[in-house]
């Protein structure tokens, strides 16, 4: 678990650097840019830690079960009880980002299904369409046949 120092910081101290964070973290432009920025800044465990915690956020989203997520991530139940608690209460932010990264999901797999519809109907890269439907006519004229 990352540690804080027991000393408290003065509140115009730490609204400044809070603030220099946003900054910084608003200014990131590129996934490439973001993942640089924050493997620098977070250590192995803190990683992880953030991961798991979004991972939660968003299954949860996705109505998973609490025992299903505590298997999958290897987290406790009480610890994604409060991710829960959190996103009924407090967590817009987390709602926010997570149901734009869900809706991408839906669209990407509309598209996929749209891609393989397109694929069954359309002949393979280098055959004509004649040959191809001949050949999908006698195949589904064999599937047809009682013996």
């Amino acid at each position: 678990m990352a540690q804080v120092s027991k000393y408290p910081l003065k509140k115009e101290v730490k609204e400044r650097i809070e603030e220099l964070l946003w900054e910084v973290i608003g200014s990131l432009r590129s996934k490439q840019e973001t993942e640089k920025f924050f493997r620098d800044l977070l250590s192995p465990t803190e990683e992880i830690m953030l991961s798991k915690r979004l991972a939660i956020a968003l299954m949860l989203l996705k109505n998973y079960e609490y025992r299903t997520i505590s298997e999958i991530l290897k987290v406790s139940t009480g610890t994604v009880g409060k991710i829960s608690l959190w996103l009924k209460h407090e967590g817009e932010g987390y709602r926010g980002v997570l149901e734009k990264i869900i809706a991408k999901e839906k669209w990407e797999e509309l598209w996929e299904k749209i891609d393989e519809g397109i694929r069954r109907i359309l002949p393979p890269k280098g055959r004509d369409w004649k040959s191809f439907y001949s050949e999908k006519a006698r195949a589904k004229a064999k599937s047809r046949r009682p013996f």
